[in-house]
C-alpha cells in the first residue's frame, strides 16, 4: 500500500461543510483499503479537530488522525469545488485538504508527515501548485515532500 499516489486524490470535491469533507476523506480511505469503518474515521477526524483547528491558512487544511481504525499510513489529497468554513488560523475558508491517517500505533509517523508538509506550506509557490497544477504534478509534489 502506497503512502500516497494518484489513487489517493479527490479532485473537485463538492462539500457543503467540514463534516462532508471528512466523510469524503473517510470514504476514500475505505476505497484505498486503509480502513473498513468510514464513520469511525470521521469520528477520529472530528475528535482531532475539536482539539484545535487543522486549518493551516491560505485555504489549506491538514486534518489528521492516529486511529485504531486505520491499518496503514495514508495521505488523501482533496481539492474542493468551493471553500468551506474550517475555523482556520487566518479565518479564511478551506479549498485544499491534505488528510493524514495513521494507525494508532503509528508512533510519530503522523507528526513527521505533518512537519514535512507544514514546512512546505509556508511557501507561496508550493501552495499555488497544490491549488492549480495538474493532479499528476500535485502527486509528484506531495510525493517529493513525504517520499
Amino acid at each position: 500500500m502506497a503512502l500516497f499516489d494518484s489513487s489517493h486524490v479527490i479532485d473537485g470535491l463538492e462539500a457543503a461543510d467540514q463534516d462532508a469533507v471528512f466523510e469524503a476523506l473517510a470514504q476514500k480511505a475505505v476505497e484505498l483499503g486503509v480502513t473498513s469503518d468510514a464513520s469511525a474515521v470521521v469520528a477520529d477526524l472530528r475528535a482531532r479537530e475539536g482539539e484545535a483547528s487543522t486549518g493551516f491558512g491560505n485555504g489549506i487544511a491538514i486534518p489528521h488522525a492516529k486511529s485504531p481504525n486505520v491499518t496503514a499510513p495514508s495521505i488523501v489529497f482533496a481539492r474542493l469545488g468551493a471553500g468551506v468554513e474550517w475555523n482556520a488560523l487566518d479565518g479564511e475558508p478551506v479549498d485544499t485538504v491534505i488528510n493524514i491517517l495513521v494507525p494508532k500505533d503509528g508512533s510519530n509517523t503522523h507528526l513527521q508527515l505533518l512537519a514535512k508538509l507544514a514546512r512546505n506550506l509556508v511557501h507561496k509557490d508550493f501552495v499555488a501548485k497544490l491549488k492549480q497544477d495538474s493532479i499528476e504534478d500535485v502527486c509528484a509534489l506531495i510525493q517529493g515532500v513525504v517520499g
